[in-house]
């Protein structure tokens, strides 16, 4: 008889445990939902909004489960966009980078593209990205609009052909607005910057981009605040004499936005995501930090928790850390040495010696990963077309100090390598330059160290001013 139970009870438990994985197989999404949910959770990115009054911990705890859930929720769909127009659109990308590696301009194309890649990862409408894609599919051949595309606009003055969406109009503009200081005046008004030309006008763009009701509009704004501040401060408060009447109390208005959106617990800027009951979660974002620190050129609060909070992350993935799908990219490297060269006065000696690590290890990556023996530099997931791969593989190298033009402010180490490693980058960049923008910039910057190297002594290391 005890064996009959015992046996019973044994069919039971295999039955439950088949009905169990039944219905995660069924549900598998929700059980992935939920992993993903906990690693965010403790990946400790976000500062939660203080209690309410009154509110209990249970309920503190379904909001915050809440909040998680639909944080994994928004990546989940981000990563399933991918997965299902990736196929589509990588050899499109391929084709691309055949043509740019032949030394044509392929500018209208890359406009597309970057309007492909924010409403894929950021932007939850399928056939406004699918249409998108076709748009890049049709203009690979159209050779007079790759033409066209680098120049400016009669519309509203930007250099943005291609691009339906106002931030990476400007985004694409800043560069030309800058190159057309140098004793040459716009065709046309720059008619694009109206919308931001006054502090209240230029508060509620930014205000707009901040407070993210993720939720309920299905877009993730954090490309769209990051790279709206970063254009507008370079243009404000970086060029002099701008080709635009900007308001005057802009600059104001911009710091005095910085010292609102800072978040004094971990000292970093981020994107605010609001939950389904409209509270506020800070979110620490390495990228948004660096053209804080790097554009707004006035001294910001909290450099010593900056430079900690950035090596705490160093292990998570874009925007929050400085890694993209667990490997390092030159591009967020960049990032992060500048901030460390910035925030270097402020930082003790146990921080600065986790910084020389990291400087170290990112240096050893970029060298010996994506630099190959040609002089090319690997596209990556990040850094995926050839001007992205080239540009920011030499910004990082000349941020370090490994090529000249920047203090080696972390290491007394020598490179006595450096010089032919520039040399061969910049013999195969002379090769297949064209008219990429990223491939000119990287090119000239390489063809500006070359007098430096006989200038610069083997280990010479000096301290960035605070």
């Amino acid at each position: 008889m005890r064996r009959k139970r015992f046996l019973r009870w044994i069919l039971f438990l295999l039955a439950g445990i088949f009905v169990l994985a039944v219905v995660a197989y069924l549900d598998r999404s929700q059980l992935e939902r939920a992993v993903y949910a906990c690693e965010i959770y403790r990946a400790n990115i976000f500062t939660p909004p203080p209690l309410t009054p009154g509110e209990s911990r249970l309920r503190r705890f379904r909001a915050a489960w809440q909040f998680y859930s639909d944080v994994a929720n928004m990546a989940m769909q981000r990563d399933s966009r991918v997965k299902e127009l990736g196929p589509e659109l990588k050899p499109l990308l391929k084709e691309m980078d055949r043509h740019q590696a032949r030394g044509e301009g392929m500018e209208y194309s890359m406009h597309i593209y970057r309007e492909i890649r924010w409403r894929l990862n950021f932007t939850s409408d399928l056939e406004a990205t699918r249409s998108r894609i076709e748009d890049l599919r049709q203009s690979l051949n159209q050779r007079k609009l790759q033409k066209q595309a680098t120049q400016q606009q009669a519309s509203d003055g930007s250099w943005g052909m291609g691009m339906n969406v106002w931030y990476l109009r400007l985004y694409y503009s800043v560069d030309e607005i800058e190159d057309h200081l140098h004793g040459r005046t716009p065709r046309y008004p720059l008619s694009f910057l109206d919308c931001i030309n006054s502090p209240e006008k230029l508060t509620a763009r930014l205000d707009f981009d901040l407070y993210d009701d993720f939720t309920k509009t299905g877009v993730f704004n954090r490309e769209e605040l990051d790279e709206t501040f970063s254009g507008i401060t370079r243009l404000v408060v970086e060029t002099k004499n701008p080709p635009y009447a900007f308001d005057p109390q802009l600059a104001a208005a911009l710091r005095n936005f910085v010292k609102h959106w800072q978040n004094p617990a971990t000292g970093c800027w981020g994107q605010w995501l609001a939950d389904r009951q409209g509270r506020i979660w800070k979110m620490d974002d390495v990228g948004m930090t660096f053209h804080v620190v790097s554009d707004i050129h006035a001294p910001v609060d909290h450099l010593d928790l900056i430079a900690k909070r950035l090596l705490q992350l160093d292990q998570l993935d874009f925007p929050a850390g400085i890694r993209m799908n667990g490997h390092y990219e030159n591009h967020l490297n960049w990032d992060a040495v500048k901030i460390f060269r910035v925030a270097w006065p402020a930082l003790d000696d146990a921080t600065r010696q986790q910084a020389r690590d990291e400087i170290s290890r990112m240096l050893d990556w970029c060298l010996n990963d994506t630099l190959q023996p040609d002089g090319s530099f690997k596209t990556t997931d990040l850094d995926d077309t050839l001007g992205d791969a080239y540009s920011y593989g030499v910004y990082f190298l000349r941020e370090t100090g490994y090529f000249p033009g920047k203090s080696r402010f972390w290491t007394d180490r020598d490179f006595p390598e450096a010089k032919a490693v520039h040399d061969r980058i910049e013999a195969n960049l002379k090769r297949i330059i064209g008219k990429d923008p990223g491939l000119t910039d990287a090119y000239k910057d390489l063809q500006d160290m070359d007098a430096l190297f006989s200038q610069s002594s083997p280990g010479e290391v000096s301290t960035p001013p605070p």
